[in-house]
């Protein structure tokens, strides 16, 4: 007997070493996706990495299928079923953005009381295939189905999750997915918030779709094989624009962040080391997003769909920002998810 349960806990380190997880340990016997031995000498939280597997109808040329999963602490020596929370990154990250940028995992580990939930960071493609977490019209990317479909199904099947009890969070395109996956699917999310989000893909058109497909190779800006071109497929484009569709976003907590893009700001100037203390193409950007927002709430209002929003004067498109904008948006979340409960 102690050579067989020798041999089945080589399996599962093995398994676990193959899978990517951060401590990497034998599971405990009653937490599926458990990554440490001893979970009371390491209570968490823990970062997982997985890479999803895919039905025959989805191909892994039209999606990236990797994910990051953090599991709050506690989740290994519990019996509890936990609320989820994706966060959806831009349109020049990955899947590991969230964690890279920002504080999260401290964050997380300094509230852990506060926010015991399982944090889901898929991957929504990026730079030149960006995916807008949208089918593609021309076929060649799935993400919403991808998503809504195959990941979550993965999610709920691999970790003990109240599946029904979901948040959904993006900066920038991701900012534009939360909302557009919560008009496209109401009820299946509690709360949609979007951080300098892209929320009005139609904002400017027909200009804009001009200026998106030549922006597109430097900053994975939509060209026509997203939703095809701005006027002649102007009903595919509104069926995924979330200021279109914001009477669908009804039932769900809305919660919009922005700067106005002029220059300061409580984050300061400096947007990323590399560059320099000031970037006047962020300030731009968001100058740009905000205008979006804007939008977004005129017709939110028309549409009587209440909203909370913190539109901030100054603020650039980067980081700094998205983790404060996190930090305020995440005792709004916990307040519509509540607490894990037993399985």
């Amino acid at each position: 007997m102690r050579a067989a349960a020798a041999s089945v806990c080589a399996l599962v380190l093995v398994t676990a070493l193959q899978m990517g997880h951060r401590p990497v340990a034998a599971a405990a016997a009653f937490a599926p996706g458990c990554p440490v031995t001893d979970p009371q000498a390491n209570p968490g939280p823990y970062f997982v990495t997985d890479a999803v597997p895919l039905p025959a109808s989805v191909s892994p040329v039209h999606v990236d299928n990797h994910v990051g999963v953090i599991l709050p602490a506690g989740y290994c020596t519990s019996h509890l079923a936990y609320p989820v929370v994706y966060l959806l990154h831009g349109a020049g990250d990955t899947y590991q953005a969230w964690e890279k940028n920002t504080d999260l995992d401290q964050f997380l580990a300094a509230n852990q009381g506060a926010y015991p939930y399982i944090f889901v960071l898929p991957d929504g493609g990026h730079d030149a295939n960006a995916g807008w977490y949208s089918d593609w019209i021309d076929g060649s990317r799935q993400y919403e189905t991808y998503h809504i479909a195959v990941l979550q199904q993965f999610v709920n099947s691999s970790y003990r999750t109240r599946s029904h009890d979901l948040a959904v969070a993006g900066l920038s395109m991701g900012g534009f997915g939360a909302l557009s996956y919560a008009a496209r699917h109401p009820g299946m999310f509690k709360v949609a918030a979007s951080f300098s989000g892209a929320v009005d893909m139609l904002y400017g058109a027909p200009a804009s779709g001009l200026a998106f497909a030549r922006l597109q190779s430097q900053y994975g800006t939509p060209d026509s094989r997203v939703w095809g071109d701005q006027t002649t497929d102007a009903a595919v484009w509104r069926a995924h624009n979330p200021t279109d569709q914001a009477a669908k976003l009804a039932g769900t907590r809305i919660l919009l962040a922005s700067g106005t893009g002029t220059p300061g700001g409580a984050q300061g100037d400096a947007i990323y080391p590399a560059i320099g203390p000031f970037d006047p193409g962020g300030y731009a950007i968001e100058n740009f997003i905000f205008q979006m927002n804007v939008s977004l709430v005129r017709a939110l209002t028309q549409a009587g769909v209440p909203y909370t929003a913190d539109f901030y004067p100054g603020g650039y498109h980067g980081w700094p920002y998205w983790q404060a904008d996190l930090h305020w948006a995440m005792p709004m979340i916990a307040g519509a998810l509540g607490r894990p409960v037993p399985r």
